[in-house]
Formats: C-alpha cells, sequence, structure tokens
C-alpha cells in the first residue's frame, strides 16, 4: 500500500457469529464417524436413490437467482429532480444527518519507517506457566445460570419489534418516494403546458410587433411619396409662373432698347419733332407766357388791393368760428369715440362667445381616405389589371417591383397553412394600389402606389356625405375660422 493512502471498506463492517471451539469438542468431532459426511445415515437395507433434477427446473431457479442479484445489486433509483426555471439554477447540498467538510483536494500526508536489519530467528516456545495455588471445584445445578426461553424473549421482542418498524420506515419511504414522483410529473406537465401558452404569447407578440413595424414602414413610405409628388406639382406651378413673367420682362427690355423699332417713327421722333415742330410751339409759348405774366400782375395789383381789408375781416371771424367748431366737434368725437369703443367692445365679446360656444360644439369631419384597387396581374401590354377588368399605367422604374410582389402574394397564398393551435386559414394576402387620372390631355389611368395587404386592410371608397350635413360642418368650420 502506497505511503499517505487511507484504508478503505468496500461494505459496512458487521457482527460475525463466533467459531471458537473447544479442544476437546474438535477432536471428538474429528474422531466420531457420526459428524463424517461422507456416511449416509439411516437404514443401510433400503438402497439410496439419488433423484436427478429437472433441467428445466434448474433453468427457472438459476435465472431467478440471477434476478434477485440483479435486483440486489441494482441501485434505488430515485426521483430525479426538475429542471431549474429560467434565471435560477441547482445547487448540490449535503442532507446528511452528520455533515462532512468538503474540500477541493483530499488531505494527504506522509509518514516513512524503517525496520532494524535482523535476520529470522525460530519461533518462540509456547509459554506455559507454572502451577500454582489450590484448585477449587463448584457444583452448579442446572437451571441456576441460563434459562433459554426467559433470556431470549426481551431479545426476540427487540428483534421483531426493530424488524416491523424497519419493514413499516421502508413501506413508508417508498410512498413517500412514489409521491414525490408524481408530483413531479404533474408538475413537469403543468411546466410544459405553461412553456407552451409562454410561446404561443410570445409569438402572437413577435407577429403583432412586425406587422406594426410594417404598418408604420408603409405609412412612412406613402407621406414620403405624397411628399414627394407634392413637391413636383409646387415646382411645376413655381416654374411656370417663373417662366411667364421671364418672358414679359424679357420682350419690355428688347422694346425698350429698340431692338423692335420703326423706322418711320424713328425718323419723325429724331428729326421733324426737335427741328421743327418743337422750335414752333417752343416760340408760341413763350409768347403766350410773357402775355400772360402781364396780365397776371395787372389783376394782382387790382385785387390784392381790395381783398386785403376783406381778407382781414373774414380772418377773425374765421378765427371765433374755427375755435367754436373746434371745440364743439371735440366734445362730439369725444363722445363718439367713447360709444364706438363700447360698441366695438360688446361686439367682440359677443363674437368671441359665440365662436367659442361653436368651436365647442363642431366635430371635424375626419380627412377623405384615398380608395385602394385590388390589383389582380399585368397584361400582355405592362399595364395593371384592377376592378373588373380596368387597365391602369405602371411607371417604367415599378413595373419589376410590382412584378415580384404579385409572385410573393401567389407563392404565400398557395403556401398558407393554419397557425399552431388554429383551425382557420390566415387570411388571403392581396396586392392594393393607389390609381390616379393622367396629367390633362392623356387619357387613362396611373398607379401611383401599391402595397401588401389583406381585404381587411384595403381602404374602400367612403359613401358621400348627405347635403344637409356637409352645409352644417361647412357653416361651423365658418364659424370656427371667425
Amino acid at each position: 500500500m502506497a505511503q499517505g493512502q487511507v484504508q478503505q471498506f468496500a461494505s459496512a463492517p458487521q457482527a460475525v457469529s463466533s467459531r471458537f471451539r473447544s479442544p476437546d469438542e474438535t477432536l471428538a468431532k474429528m474422531n466420531n464417524i457420526m459428524y463424517d459426511r461422507r456416511v449416509v445415515r439411516g437404514n443401510t437395507h433400503a438402497s439410496l436413490v439419488q433423484t436427478q433434477p429437472d433441467a428445466a427446473e434448474v433453468r427457472k431457479q438459476r435465472e431467478a437467482q440471477r434476478r434477485r442479484l440483479l435486483r440486489a445489486n441494482q441501485p434505488k433509483k430515485r426521483a430525479s429532480t426538475p429542471e431549474p426555471v429560467a434565471g435560477r439554477k441547482h445547487m448540490d447540498i449535503q442532507t446528511d444527518s452528520y455533515l462532512e467538510e468538503l474540500t477541493e483536494r483530499t488531505v494527504e500526508f506522509e509518514a516513512e519507517t524503517q525496520t532494524d536489519f535482523l535476520l529470522d530467528r525460530p519461533p518462540s516456545p509456547l509459554f506455559m506457566p507454572a502451577k500454582i495455588g489450590v484448585d477449587v471445584d463448584t457444583q452448579i445445578e442446572e437451571g441456576e445460570l441460563f434459562d433459554f426461553d426467559v433470556e431470549c424473549e426481551p431479545i426476540l421482542e427487540v428483534l421483531v419489534g426493530k424488524t416491523l418498524e424497519q419493514s413499516m420506515m421502508e413501506v413508508l419511504e417508498e410512498e413517500e418516494l412514489e409521491s414525490l414522483r408524481r408530483h413531479q410529473e404533474d408538475f413537469e406537465q403543468r411546466r410544459n403546458a405553461e412553456l407552451l401558452e409562454v410561446q404561443r404569447m410570445e409569438a402572437a407578440e413577435k407577429r403583432r410587433a412586425d406587422e406594426t413595424e410594417r404598418r408604420l414602414m408603409q405609412q412612412a413610405a406613402q407621406k414620403q411619396l405624397d411628399l414627394m409628388v407634392m413637391r413636383k406639382v409646387v415646382s411645376k406651378s413655381v416654374a411656370s409662373a417663373h417662366l411667364s413673367s421671364v418672358m414679359d420682362q424679357t420682350l419690355a427690355h428688347l422694346f425698350d432698347a429698340g431692338i423692335f423699332a420703326d423706322s418711320v417713327q424713328l425718323a419723325c421722333d429724331n428729326k421733324f419733332m426737335p427741328d421743327m415742330l418743337l422750335k414752333a410751339i417752343q416760340v408760341e409759348v413763350e409768347q403766350a407766357a410773357e402775355d400772360r405774366n402781364v396780365f397776371d400782375d395787372i389783376l394782382q395789383n387790382t385785387i390784392s388791393s381790395r381783398l386785403s381789408a376783406h381778407e382781414a375781416r373774414l380772418t377773425t371771424e374765421r378765427e371765433r368760428l374755427a375755435a367754436i367748431d373746434s371745440a364743439e366737434r371735440e366734445a362730439r368725437n369725444e363722445k363718439e369715440e367713447e360709444r364706438q369703443a363700447r360698441e366695438r367692445l360688446a361686439e367682440q365679446i359677443k363674437l368671441e362667445q359665440d365662436a367659442l360656444v361653436e368651436w365647442e360644439q363642431y366635430v371635424p369631419p375626419p380627412p377623405p381616405k384615398v380608395p385602394e384597387q385590388h390589383i389582380k396581374e399585368i397584361d400582355a401590354e405592362g399595364k395593371a389589371v384592377y376592378g373588373e377588368g380596368l387597365l391602369a399605367t405602371i411607371p417604367a422604374e415599378k413595373l419589376e417591383e410590382l412584378k415580384e410582389m404579385l409572385a410573393q402574394v401567389q407563392t404565400a397564398n398557395e403556401a398558407r397553412a393554419p397557425a399552431e393551435g388554429e383551425e382557420e386559414l390566415p387570411p388571403e394576402q392581396l396586392v392594393c394600389g393607389k390609381v390616379a387620372p393622367l396629367p390633362e390631355g392623356e387619357e387613362g389611368m396611373v398607379l401611383e402606389s401599391f402595397h401588401v395587404g389583406t381585404a381587411a386592410d384595403r381602404i374602400v371608397e367612403e359613401p358621400e356625405v348627405p347635403a344637409g350635413e356637409e352645409g352644417a360642418a361647412t357653416q361651423a368650420e365658418e364659424a370656427v375660422e371667425a
């Protein structure tokens, strides 16, 4: 055995029966022929018939013995611990009555020994001490030392009681193990059912999240497309207005620059008008001006002398009347301004109250939704077929995308199957698109946008609002704007 290695037993220690026999008893059995197993006991006149055992019976006995040995050697199966739930883990602990300290490394130690170099010697003779003292005899009668029935009764009671108690504990332990096994099976069934329900709910939530994301992406793409179309329309209108004004301005500049001048008009303006007509007119105008100046001087001197006195009297009277009118006008203006201010304030308060009441009572109508058409296929001419055989022109940059989308929808409809735990098929997918008329001067329809959806997702044309309700809504909008 290696140094430092601890001796271990394969089985637990147990008590063995005493094999001590007195030398006299052993010697008597050896010399007595009745204890020899080779001697047949019984009547020597009858022949000893040894029966041959049946082969089938021997095989059965051996098979039964083999099964007993297998059951005895087979360890008892204990109910396994269920798997931990998500976020937890199992940990090994000691459940014995006496705990033992566990270490990662076994305690080791070294010990050395050295025997002296001695030669073998003969065995020592048996020591026989010398007899000393006096022999004394004691007579023991029957029944004085040991009564088997009386002495064995408590021992048998203890053995039987312990055996019954141990068997009862084993039965209870088996019942407890069976109860634990049933409880574990029930727990595993309920946990598996809960896991299936959680997986189903997670799948449903994932489908809803994917559908929400797809709807948001479609709405963002549609919004971007509408914004692009609006920008194109605004750009076109701005360009048209700018070009029309540029043309007028260009023609005006060219006309001012003399590009479109007439030769007759140019000769008249440059030669006839300055040289002849303008000089004669200038002489006549200067003579008339001198005459008017002389006449104006005469009249001015005559009238000024008469009007000077009258003007003085009129000035005094005007100043007096102006002062009176100014005072009255200021008083009337102040009263009129106060009255108008009160009326304007009352009217403004009344209008604001009416507008507030109308605004609180008005419910704006929802914005109209553009109806969508079911795009069925693409004909040989490269046009989209929708509705009851109607055709719509497809832009060249969207033709391949529409073909791929129609192929994907057809493949998905052919491969659709009911979801796990459901009997109904999922709704059939459709290609929905918005159709608009071509620009002025062209006949037909054009496919503006399209997407994948179902019959429930497609936007249908809303019914027309009755004239009475439309008029009431218009009046409410006008009241809110006022």
